[in-house]
């Protein structure tokens, strides 16, 4: 069994997003497979397509936004982590 490094605990959900890039231009939709306070785990289809850092759209009107940045890649999901300076609810 791998060591945990997480420092929040992660649970599983099947949420649909949609990633946006810094000037608004859509980066594609991905499905949410685990959160925690502090990142996700996201199923998408080009994980090296995708910027480092991106906005992930987790409403459907874009109200609830965190700002992310990719902690690591593999062949169909990406592992984020939320930066925590940022509001989660766009005004």
């Amino acid at each position: 069994m791998r060591p945990e490094y997480r420092k929040n605990t992660r649970r599983s959900v099947r949420q649909g997003a949609r990633m946006v890039s810094a000037d608004g231009a859509t980066l594609g939709k991905c499905l949410m497979l685990d959160v925690s306070a502090s990142g996700a785990r996201l199923k998408v289809e080009t994980p090296d397509a995708l910027p480092d850092e991106f906005t992930l759209l987790l409403s459907r009107g874009g109200q609830l936004r965190r700002q992310c940045g990719v902690a690591w890649r593999s062949g169909t999901a990406i592992g984020v982590y939320f930066h925590q300076d940022t509001p989660i609810k766009k005004k």
